[in-house]
């Protein structure tokens, strides 16, 4: 399903599903974790729950309630300012995972019976390091019964307005 890019403060926004990118190393300070942490903690207390007990596994998704549904999709086994840091292959395994959320639910959640959209930011392509190109081509390819929205913050490049435009594959 193609991708909606939408200008504006993801966090801000009134998105009910919200999936952002995380790292395995137990850092959940900077960049759109930091933001999620202050907006959301509970989100932020089940990534430490699993890292104290070793479970952030690349690949995966770890689910919380907190006003939202918050997604925090396990696509780094780095983290740091420069390179990439995204693995590609943990991105696609956690974009399946939200795909198997969306029709088969979250158990525990008030999205239990699925949800049919999700938003995120552009994930894995700042702190990440990834490839937008790529990234959105994975998101798109896995992604098939959830209608996907990436938010894009004023003044970023690109532009939400530039994604749009772009010829599709």
């Amino acid at each position: 399903m193609a991708i909606e890019y939408v200008e504006g403060d993801l966090i801000a926004s009134a998105e009910e599903v919200v999936v952002h990118g995380c790292n395995i190393k137990g850092g959940f300070d900077t960049g759109f974790a930091g933001v999620v942490k202050k907006r959301h903690p509970g989100a932020r207390d089940a990534y430490m729950t699993h890292h104290r007990n070793g479970g952030l596994i690349l690949g995966s998704v770890i689910w919380a309630y907190d006003g939202r549904l918050i997604g925090n999709a396990l696509t780094q086994p780095t983290y740091g300012r420069g390179g990439q840091h995204l693995s590609y292959e943990a991105l696609k395994s956690c974009m399946l995972a939200i795909e198997d959320a969306a029709r088969f639910g979250v158990p525990g959640t008030p999205f239990s019976k699925g949800f049919s959209r999700v938003s995120m930011p552009l994930i894995g392509s700042d702190r990440g390091g990834g490839d937008w190109n790529e990234i959105e081509r994975i998101i798109e390819e896995t992604l098939k019964s959830v209608k996907t929205v990436v938010y894009v913050l004023p003044g970023h490049r690109p532009s939400a307005g530039d994604l749009s435009a772009r010829p599709r594959r």
